[in-house]
């Protein structure tokens, strides 16, 4: 299994697993079955991926800190105009951007040379 694809697979399980956590104890964070929470979930890793590549903003310290939580907060506010039976209020996006930003800053966010 290539690199790419296990940092792929590991943001999928560690969105999927900030959903499940906030969906659950987060007020006004509301998803309408799993097959919601699994097609957010890859969506949040899309646009993620695609900010992160347009922007350039985890190439450095500091997008990968302030400027990445900023993001992150917009991506999954964002994702519930885009998927249907997904619902979360600003708070409980900043509550999920938290714990996404804290392990996203743990995990390795480039190949090793």
């Amino acid at each position: 299994m290539s690199k790419r694809f296990s940092q792929i697979l590991i943001r999928f399980i560690l969105s999927l697993a900030i959903f499940i956590f906030t969906v659950f104890l987060t007020p006004n964070f509301n998803i309408a079955n799993i097959y919601i929470l699994f097609i957010s979930s890859i969506f949040v890793i899309i646009l993620d991926y695609l900010v992160s590549t347009i922007t350039g903003i985890h190439d450095y310290p500091l997008g990968r800190g302030v400027v990445g939580f900023f993001s992150c907060i917009v991506i999954i506010y964002a994702t519930q105009f885009f998927i249907s039976g997904y619902y979360i209020s600003l708070v409980s996006s900043i509550i999920a951007a938290i714990i996404y930003s804290l392990l996203d800053y743990i995990l390795p966010n480039r190949e090793m040379e």
